[in-house]
């Protein structure tokens, strides 16, 4: 038997009847199919679901964070839809955000360095 109709076979069988080889046979293919990146080093885009997430990957409170959620945007004055971390925010849904760790980094450090001239 050739290899397609085995993973066409695994791909029509629930995962709950699968044996462990079988998964593992899967799951080897369904690697072979992503490309390799070459990378081993964070995930880029790396994302914080949450205030306090984002707090334990910028090295601060919640509360700073909830803080420069509250500063206006210099080029709108506005802190509506988080302040200076609104680019950063990916998503929000009811009362869950999710940043772009990077992008939030970024926002906070030139915030901090513009405040202390």
């Amino acid at each position: 038997m050739n290899t397609n109709a085995i993973i066409d076979g695994l791909l029509q069988k629930p995962l709950w009847q699968m044996t462990g080889e079988e998964y593992c046979q899967l799951t080897h293919y369904a690697l072979s199919l992503s490309p390799n990146t070459g990378s081993s080093s964070a995930p880029p885009g790396l994302k914080a679901l949450g205030v306090h997430a984002l707090a334990i990957e910028l090295g601060c409170s919640d509360s700073t964070v909830y803080a420069l959620m509250r500063t206006p945007r210099e080029e709108d004055d506005s802190a509506e839809g988080g302040g200076i971390l609104q680019p950063a925010i990916v998503s929000r849904i009811g009362r869950r955000i999710v940043f772009d760790v990077d992008t939030a980094r970024r926002l906070a450090d030139g915030f901090q360095s513009t405040r202390k001239r």
